[in-house]
């Protein structure tokens, strides 16, 4: 949270970067709500993505909850979500607005401009405008930018040096951690016993403590994510049976992997189905 949280309230308009997911019928939605944003002004109710309860305690953004309209700073911190290859937009920020390292969360918040990606249909794209006719629709993402300047802050983080690296390290992680887990338990000997057994331990404790600290379905679902790799270290215990305790792991990088060679296909642009019933984002009954 601290990424859009932890400098002073802001008042003012304060202009950022965001992106959507886009249903058949031209509706905008948040990446992890299935409500849709209104054209012109939406406001924001205390109903944060992690899926903790709403409370009504306290104004909305506040600093100490995760509630609010979210919006990044900078094109690098943006560039970091994978969906910003389909859909940008530009939105206006006001009301109670608290910003963070990499952008901010407001209590009102307006779609100015929207980029949307080459493979996007024809006939999806009349449906967005006609759904948000006070923005505008732009096929250059730079002159969308160029029109529509992002807010410059002093608290966002400056763009990161070593990014490359430390995607390398973390991949070579990764896969050293795979590799751990398909050894046969007779290579699971001396130096490799006791780095295959302190992996075991770090995994299952971050996943306990993952748990018990648990504020919220992001927390839950990254707890699954260290139990599922603590099953798959533990598996070379139980030989062939063992597969069964990769299934997990296997399932999700088969499911991954298909999804990313998906987004590569030429023409590829995602759509959501559109619900039969639709309300829309921070709009109070």
């Amino acid at each position: 949270m601290a990424q859009f949280s932890g400098c002073e309230p802001l008042v003012g308009e304060i202009v950022g970067l965001r992106s959507f997911r886009v249903d058949e019928s031209g509706l905008l939605l948040p990446l992890y709500a299935r409500e849709a944003w209104y054209d012109g002004t939406n406001t924001a109710v205390c109903a944060p993505p992690t899926g903790d309860r709403a409370r009504s305690d306290h104004p909305v953004a506040a600093p100490d909850c995760e509630c609010g309209f979210y919006a990044y700073g900078t094109e690098t911190a943006a560039a970091r979500n994978r969906n910003m290859r389909f859909v940008q937009a530009v939105v206006s920020c006001w009301g109670s607005v608290v910003a963070g390292t990499q952008g901010v969360r407001a209590q009102h918040a307006r779609i100015d401009a929207i980029w949307l990606g080459a493979a996007v249909p024809r006939g999806l794209r009349a449906r967005i405008a006609q759904h948000y006719p006070s923005a505008r629709i732009y096929a250059d993402q730079a002159a969308m930018l160029a029109e529509h300047p992002l807010s410059v802050l002093p608290c966002y983080d400056a763009p990161p040096q070593h990014r490359t690296a430390s995607r390398a390290l973390s991949a070579l992680l990764g896969a050293a951690m795979l590799t751990l887990g398909l050894l046969p338990s007779s290579l699971v000997v001396g130096p490799v016993r006791d780095l295959w057994l302190t992996a075991i331990v770090l995994t299952a404790a971050l996943a306990l403590w993952l748990l018990i600290g648990s504020h919220g379905r992001s927390h839950l679902a990254a707890a699954v994510v260290f139990a599922g790799l603590t099953a798959w270290l533990v598996a070379p215990v139980f030989g062939w049976a063992g597969w069964l305790l990769r299934l997990p792991v296997l399932r999700a990088l088969l499911v991954a992997t298909g999804g990313y060679l998906l987004s590569l296909r030429p023409g590829y642009f995602p759509v959501v189905k559109s619900a039969r019933q639709r309300t829309f984002c921070g709009v109070r009954p």
